[in-house]
């Protein structure tokens, strides 16, 4: 195209257009991976809130909004994700060796699934949501989890019944479902402990510019 340009001023013009469309490809892929990257260490809560200072400003949203707290939502996001932005259940494989569908539709921070994910935006009014968007996620995880403590009597500090209503939906948690599962029992003990990881360390985290609170 710039080989057959009717003049050098529309040569000089397209290289310099040509040059800007590089320039912002560049900075917007750059500016994704700054925003989806994962925590260097997804164990201390500490060190992901300094490295991530929205995240905290995110998570203490949630808190006031739903009454779950910054432990719990985030021990929930650390096992549904590891806190990885677009991972989604591996494809099950057809004849050993094609891959076919994926076993759901969940996907983000949350693995939320798309049906539950319009059933939150529709809820909140919150229709830009994203589940790739950690915000948008730990939102959801709030509503989700409050929903478990509304209408199931469940404690908010109790991460691990939470996480039953989380995996199971909250019919599933009611009719006792987990009880029959020990994989699910083991995800939720899980769930519980490291929440209280999260709860003892977060009490002595300090930004390294100042406190959190």
């Amino acid at each position: 195209m710039i080989r057959n340009c009717a003049s050098k001023f529309a040569c000089k013009y397209l290289l310099r257009v040509s040059a800007l469309a590089v320039v912002t490809s560049v900075l917007s892929i750059t500016a994704g991976c700054v925003s989806t990257s994962t925590p260097s260490n997804a164990n201390d809560i500490c060190q992901m809130f300094d490295e991530k200072r929205s995240w905290y400003r995110s998570a203490a949203r949630s808190e006031k909004k739903w009454g779950i707290s910054i432990p719990v939502l985030m021990a929930v996001i650390y096992r549904e994700s590891t806190f990885q932005a677009t991972v989604r259940p591996p494809r099950k494989k057809i004849l050993g060796l094609f891959p076919g569908r994926r076993p759901s539709t969940s996907i983000g921070y949350s693995q939320a699934k798309d049906e539950t994910w319009n059933d939150y935006m529709k809820a909140t009014k919150n229709h830009t949501a994203r589940r790739t968007n950690f915000a948008d996620s730990i939102d959801f995880v709030g509503w989700y989890l409050a929903r478990g403590v509304k209408h199931a009597g469940i404690s908010p500090t109790d991460a691990r019944k939470l996480y039953f209503t989380y995996h199971l939906g909250l019919s599933g948690y009611q009719s006792g479902a987990w009880q029959k599962s020990t994989k699910v029992q083991s995800a939720g003990a899980t769930v519980q402990s490291q929440a209280n990881r999260y709860a003892a360390q977060l009490k002595n985290c300090k930004l390294k510019r100042g406190l959190f609170r």
